[in-house]
């Protein structure tokens, strides 16, 4: 695979995901199953994958605000805006709810200090969800940026090309164009259309009722061999019905509006964002985040001390800091290369 390699995480799914996973992790009397359970995840996929630099995508405070203005039902089933109500609190005032949703937000904070010493590229822009900001991403990258998403969330699964893949956390399978249609039946071309007809319970967004991807296998083959477009399921639908007036039919050649507001919320490939992040985004994309002459006192070593500090050596195989660490060297080489050729450049 020639250029560079570029791996991104979504950080809320990944700290969240740690965080529940891993409850009866503390550390100096406070839990720390997010902080650490990030910092080890991401640890083993960089090893695993030796990208040339790491992105990660923040929700930004009032994230989703953007979606609610076009179908106000969005995620209307979670929890409002706990991340800004967590900031008047104490710890003696916040109950055990928000005790934990204000253990998420301290654990987050955390790892954004971890990372900015690992020389780790963060974006979060304030009402912008980070499956945006991660679709304008690989809108914007250059052809030479092969990206690699760590992530299980079927949302991403349309974002698969040619210079796209997907990593998934519980098995390490790396999924391509090649493989897509092995592992979950259908072409990745259809990967959205998925989406759309399943709707998203989690984010509120309603599929079309009755139709999942088994009846669509019996009565629409075709689908999971072909890219498809709405128009032609609808008028597929329409003429089988004329033929045989199933329930199916009638309901599929009856759901473009559905259809057509899932995919305005479900498109990553439009993501819906605002000047800000388009701006935050252009600029992760080809700033320079390490000077190439700095010493490495900016970055491992002081992690290193944050870790000690918060107690984190306490969970790691022999207390060992240098092979937990071992992998994000290359992170750092790679960034100072990129700074090094970057300003070469600038001087002819």
């Amino acid at each position: 695979m020639e250029g560079k390699k570029t791996l991104i995480i979504d950080g809320e799914w990944n700290l969240k995901r740690n965080f529940m996973k891993r409850q009866d992790l503390f550390s100096k009397g406070e839990h720390c199953g997010g902080s650490y359970g990030f910092l080890d995840s991401l640890r083993s996929v960089v090893d695993k994958t030796m990208p040339d630099r790491v992105v990660v995508f923040w929700d930004g405070i009032m994230s989703g605000y953007f979606r609610k203005e076009i179908y106000p039902m969005y995620k209307s089933d979670r929890d409002k805006s706990w991340e800004e109500e967590s900031y008047y609190y104490t710890d003696d005032e916040i109950d055990e709810e928000r005790q934990r949703k204000y253990s998420i937000l301290k654990q987050k904070i955390k790892v954004k200090n971890y990372l900015e010493e690992l020389c780790i590229r963060q974006v979060e822009v304030e009402y912008v969800e980070a499956d945006d900001l991660l679709g304008l991403y690989v809108k914007n990258k250059s052809e030479d940026d092969n990206v690699l998403i760590f992530s299980s969330d079927k949302d991403f699964h349309h974002l698969v090309d040619e210079n796209v893949s997907i990593i998934r956390p519980s098995d390490g399978k790396v999924i391509t164009i090649e493989n897509f249609k092995e592992v979950f039946g259908y072409t990745h071309e259809n990967a959205l259309f998925v989406k759309c007809l399943e709707g998203d319970t989690s984010d509120s967004i309603s599929g079309v009722k009755g139709v999942g991807l088994k009846k669509m296998k019996t009565y629409f083959p075709r689908f999971f061999e072909e890219r498809y477009t709405l128009d032609m399921l609808i008028k597929e639908a329409e003429e089988k019905f004329e033929k045989k007036p199933l329930k199916l039919y009638e309901t599929i050649a009856n759901s473009r509006k559905t259809l057509e507001l899932n995919r305005k919320l479900m498109n990553l490939k439009s993501p819906i964002v605002n000047q800000k992040a388009i701006n935050e985004v252009d600029e992760i994309l080809n700033c320079l985040i390490v000077m190439p002459d700095i010493s490495d006192e900016r970055g491992i070593k002081n992690a290193m001390d944050m870790t000690v500090k918060d107690g984190f050596n306490m969970h790691m195989f022999n207390n060992d800091l240098s092979l937990f660490f071992r992998p994000f060297y290359r992170i750092v080489s790679k960034e100072k290369e990129y700074s090094l050729n970057a300003l070469k450049k600038a001087k002819r």
